[in-house]
């Protein structure tokens, strides 16, 4: 199969993105399982631009409007493997590609058990893949980097897979979580890598490729910002930018139905959970002091309203909205006393 060919098949998966059977009594707002997602048509075309240019896709969005669950649900669709990597105030960009783990290593040495004169106690075995090596070139991550006869006693084991999700094609999405948690040296260190598709391990002199046999635009990279700080110009010229914005109250009902379906088709249900979106959509348009919930609070709502099966104009539903949105005392700047 040609290449073009490939890209093709590939871009058409893109339009005909579907949910998995969701089971709704395990729905969580926050859950990335990849098997429910309400698509745009933004969200599509930035997803076929970064394919066919083989750039990150760089996310920007408020908290919890569904930046991060996207890449696990494009790796469902795709048939491609899933990894990912959250980052923090003390990640650095070597974590991506690999580390030694200095630990074990040293602990071997002391056992007696290190024998750099053979290839199964060299520094192979000590050799820790990241994210980005299991996605350019699975077969050389799994090997840590040796021959194919090295004959190691420990082959890695790839992380971060999605249960139930068995890849088809050969390929990967890989998700960099939050980049905007780490200072702009995180990002400068990446631009080789994330630019070039390639990497050197200098413990073991080898030089990371990505495999040949995957398909066009693999890995396919989404990194999520919260805008918490600017990020490098460099950085960002290198990456295709969408930004998703808040869903409207129209879009909060879709999300819902989506992934509860069955459970909310009785016309009832279906008003209070509008009404519940109309008021709070209203509300963030009105400038009240109550903060607009994210799509994930959104759906712990839902749950709850299904659940406890209260008016949304109770007493009790004052509180529930008081412990999934408001949040009062967490929320504020006040002194504690204790």
């Amino acid at each position: 199969m040609t290449e073009k060919v490939q890209l093709d098949e590939m871009l058409a998966a893109v339009g005909q993105f579907h949910d998995e059977p969701a089971l709704a009594p395990e729905r969580r707002g926050d859950l990335r399982d990849g098997r429910v997602y309400v698509v745009t048509h933004e969200i599509s075309t930035a997803i076929k631009v970064a394919i066919v240019t083989g750039r990150p896709l760089l996310i920007s969005g408020a908290p919890g409007c569904g930046k991060s669950s996207l890449a696990s649900y494009v790796a469902r669709n795709l048939g491609l493997a899933y990894y990912e990597y959250t980052v923090t105030s003390m990640a650095q960009p070597q974590d991506l590609l690999w580390t030694v783990d200095t630990v074990r290593r040293l602990n071997d040495a002391q056992l007696g058990i290190l024998n750099s004169n053979n290839v199964a106690g060299s520094v192979y075995e000590y050799i820790e893949p990241g994210p980005l090596w299991w996605c350019l070139n699975p077969a050389t991550a799994q090997r840590r980097g040796a021959s194919p006869d090295a004959g190691l006693q420990r082959p890695a084991r790839p992380s971060n897979q999605l249960p139930g999700h068995s890849p088809g094609r050969p390929g990967a999405v890989l998700l960099i979580d939050e980049i905007d948690k780490a200072d702009s040296s995180f990002c400068n260190g990446l631009l080789v890598p994330l630019g070039s598709r390639q990497f050197f391990v200098s413990a073991i002199d080898t030089m990371v490729l990505a495999d040949e046999a995957q398909v066009p635009g693999s890995p396919i990279i989404l990194i999520t910002t919260n805008n918490e700080r600017d990020l490098p110009d460099a950085f960002v010229r290198r990456c295709v930018a969408l930004s998703i914005p808040a869903p409207s109250d129209d879009k909060l009902v879709e999300i819902a139905l989506r992934h509860f379906g069955a459970e909310i088709e009785a016309l009832e249900v279906r008003q209070q959970i509008a009404a519940l979106a109309k008021r709070l959509a209203d509300g963030k348009q009105q400038g009240t002091s109550t903060p607009a919930p994210s799509t994930a609070e959104f759906l712990d709502l839902v749950r709850t309203l299904l659940s406890l099966r209260i008016g949304i104009d109770s007493t009790e539903w004052a509180i529930v909205e008081q412990l999934i949105i408001e949040k009062r005392d967490v929320r504020s700047s006040r002194v504690l006393e204790w």
